[in-house]
């Protein structure tokens, strides 16, 4: 009898759990499909941004192998080109205020592309030597400085760009950067959020997200013997109470570099360093 009881008292706990998970999940769901609309920037609202239309950005697209990628940028073409690569998800404005900042627009070109399947871009590649690829083109030749900037899941593009064009990349900036295969981070929910069931549920951006997620170690194992390549010099930020990525991401990068290079830790930051360290990153790039 008290193994009957027992065993009763075990489905019902069993099935709590359950509820509880599937509950965790919706919320979850909920939660992240209202916050991924801060992802979407309407042209309105662009217009909006941009009040003095002398820092509005112009927009193109590039299409290569395949895929067409959107990019806004500055028009002087003369002034050395500083590249910025969003993370998973994003898009081009969440570089948007780097777009009217007058000290930067005084020393650089701004590109800021879409990445491949987000906002404006077509069709996801998860590949990061297929998305540095598909950058390439944006950098033009070798006739002006270029600075390339990557933050978040953007970080191993640029450093694949360093990587594989290290006569086109002059100085490399890796902000937050997710680059550790063996620090990719995942939560209890990860895999049920790539269910179908959740996928049904979220926009596009956020399954590409995952889409990414899911391969992003096996890419990055990938980028481990090419991080000699690198040539350029190389300036590291990470955020001591970054909970998007592991802390040690910064480290790592530091230690399988083989060139110029200084890492810059913030214990009191976290993963959005572009934002709440925007003057510390425009000191950076005002003085290379």
């Amino acid at each position: 009898m008290q193994c009957f009881v027992w065993n009763d008292a075990l489905n019902i706990m069993n099935r709590f759990l359950q509820l509880r998970s599937l509950a965790f999940l919706m919320f979850y769901l909920f939660a992240l499909s209202g916050c991924m609309q801060n992802f979407k920037f309407s042209d309105k609202a662009i217009a909006e941004y941009y009040t003095n239309k002398d820092y509005l950005p112009s927009f193109a697209f590039s299409d290569t192998l395949g895929h067409k990628i959107h990019f806004a940028f500055s028009d002087d073409s003369s002034k050395p080109l500083l590249l910025l690569i969003h993370g998973a998800p994003g898009a081009w404005f969440g570089y948007k205020e780097f777009f009217k900042d007058s000290l930067l627009l005084n020393k650089y070109q701004i590109v800021a592309p879409d990445r491949a399947g987000y906002n404006k871009s077509s069709q996801i590649a998860t590949s990061v030597t297929l998305q540095a690829n598909l950058l390439r083109p944006l950098i033009g030749n070798a006739q002006r400085r270029v600075i390339v900037l990557g933050r978040s899941y953007g970080a191993a593009i640029a450093a694949k760009l360093a990587m594989d064009y290290p006569d086109l990349v002059d100085e490399l900036i890796l902000v937050a950067p997710a680059c550790d295969p063996q620090k990719e981070k995942f939560w209890w929910f990860s895999k049920p959020v790539n269910s179908k069931f959740a996928r049904f549920f979220l926009p596009n951006y956020a399954n590409w997200a995952s889409d990414e997620k899911f391969a992003h170690r096996a890419e990055l194992e990938k980028l481990l013997p090419d991080w000699k390549k690198v040539k350029c010099p190389v300036t590291i930020l990470q955020g001591g109470k970054d909970w998007i990525i592991e802390p040690s991401n910064g480290a790592f990068v530091d230690s399988v570099l083989n060139t110029k290079r200084r890492f810059i830790f913030l214990p009191e930051n976290g993963h959005l360093i572009t934002a709440e360290r925007y003057e510390l990153i425009r000191k950076i790039l005002l003085e290379l």
